[in-house]
């Protein structure tokens, strides 16, 4: 029973913040137990791509760091309370965040999808994006001469409290 486009589906815009303790020990598996969610609500995932890795601005789960996912998927609107629920039982799932992406246009999701390929492939493998490894070696750059000494600047007269109210008035 797999995910169907119909015309009740809409598309939504989720991001979810993961563990980084269960991030640095399996992001794969991180990614996978995502993707476990979206299946088993019988949604169809357009994008999923690594968004960020933060500080978090107060600790949740007595986690400090995070790092986001962000996914688009199409869903019928009823079953978005079982994907909140499964991320609310998950242990490598802090928070999460849906909205509905009608804000989002077909350029947009492209943008994302190849977006997505890169991200999301290359910190699996652990290069970073294939651009960067397809990428020539760069040339170092020729070192750069020693500026010449600067004069030093004329003493300034120490101003008085005085001097100042005269200025003013």
């Amino acid at each position: 029973m797999g995910p169907m486009a119909t015309e009740s589906n809409q598309l939504y815009e989720a991001l979810f913040l993961l563990s980084q303790q269960e991030v640095a020990n399996d992001f794969a598996g991180c990614v996978q137990h995502v993707r476990g969610i979206f299946e088993r609500a019988e949604a169809e995932l357009l994008v999923l791509r690594k968004w960020d890795e933060r500080r978090l601005a107060y600790e949740i789960k007595g986690q400090k760091r995070g790092t986001y996912l962000l996914t688009y998927f199409r869903i019928e609107g009823a079953k978005i309370p079982s994907i909140e629920r499964d991320c609310g039982l998950s242990e490598q799932i802090l928070r999460v965040l849906i909205i509905k992406a009608d804000h989002i246009g077909e350029t947009e999701l492209g943008l994302a999808r190849r977006d997505q390929d890169a991200t999301l492939e290359g910190t699996l493998r652990g290069t970073g994006t294939e651009d960067q490894a397809a990428a020539p070696p760069v040339a170092a750059a020729p070192p750069v001469a020693a500026a010449p000494p600067v004069a030093a600047a004329p003493p300034v007269a120490a101003a008085t409290v005085d001097d100042a109210n005269q200025l003013l008035t």
